[in-house]
């Protein structure tokens, strides 16, 4: 049986990478009147940049006989494959985003709208399609289903996916939602650096974008490779979340300064 408590966290971490990125929207939508191709953009970039283009090229180079034997190294793994890949080809499509098809609003709201697209889709790709199947599994399970409907068609996975499910603790299920929450709050700090990247026509914004990428991805693998609990881990992101949260506060005074440069703010970026 799945307990009640694991359910509960499975709940709350569909909720977190499914809900809430999309109540966010509408919410921020409703406040600031955003741009929604901003947030649809936000979502393709990610769709394009990361599933269909980094991914697949990691999959394929990392099977290569010349690059394959450092997989197993850790500095390569999480710097280079984790961190720096992911970085490069994320915060590189937000900049051309911007460059582009957003070129003629570069506003703080856009911003906020393209980080929400982003970071949202994100979620509910990684996260919250992942627990709706896993919440389906749980209750089939509990209900005496999964053996009937489920197991003959996976044949041996079946016994290590109910294992799982039934054996890990409910934090772990939980650390999922807090994660994505959290991720969502990084994305759209990124997401304001780059804009502002292209708005100040100063591109090392776009390189320091890149680099806080790849420190927290980075951070994140090796933590794991380490085996710290998932709580340290979580704690790691949440650092990096607050800090995050800050820039964003201060990104929106810098961007108004850039249009308005004869009223300038306290918060303005020196």
């Amino acid at each position: 049986m799945v307990s009640t408590a694991s359910l509960a966290a499975m709940f709350f971490s569909l909720f977190a990478s499914l809900f809430l990125p999309v109540g966010l929207i509408i919410y921020f939508y409703r406040r600031y009147r955003f741009s929604v191709k901003a947030c649809f953009l936000g979502a393709g970039v990610f769709i394009l940049f990361q599933l269909l283009l980094r991914l697949p090229l990691l999959n394929y180079l990392l099977v290569q006989p010349w690059l394959g034997r450092f997989s197993t190294n850790i500095f390569f793994y999480a710097v280079v494959v984790g961190g720096f890949t992911a970085g490069l080809f994320e915060e590189c499509g937000r900049y051309l985003a911007f460059q582009t098809v957003l070129k003629g609003d570069l506003s703080w709201n856009t911003g906020l709208a393209y980080g929400l697209g982003h970071g949202g889709v994100e979620a509910i790709v990684l996260v919250g399609f992942t627990y709706i199947n896993n919440i389906v599994i749980s209750l089939m399970i509990n209900r005496g289903l999964f053996e009937q409907l489920i197991a003959p068609r996976l044949g041996a996975e079946a016994s290590l996916i109910k294992a799982q499910l039934v054996g890990l603790p409910p934090s772990v299920f939980l650390a999922a939602g807090v994660e994505r929450m959290l991720t969502l709050i990084v994305q759209l700090a990124l997401s304001l650096i780059v804009l502002y990247a292209v708005k100040s026509r100063r591109p090392v914004f776009l390189l320091a974008a890149i680099l806080l990428h790849t420190g927290l991805n980075a951070g994140v693998v090796y933590l794991q490779a380490g085996g710290a609990a998932i709580w340290t881990i979580e704690l790691f992101i949440a650092a990096a979340a607050a800090a995050a949260l800050y820039l964003i506060i201060r990104l929106k005074g810098s961007l108004e300064l850039l249009e308005n440069p004869a009223e300038p703010t306290d918060s303005a970026v020196q």
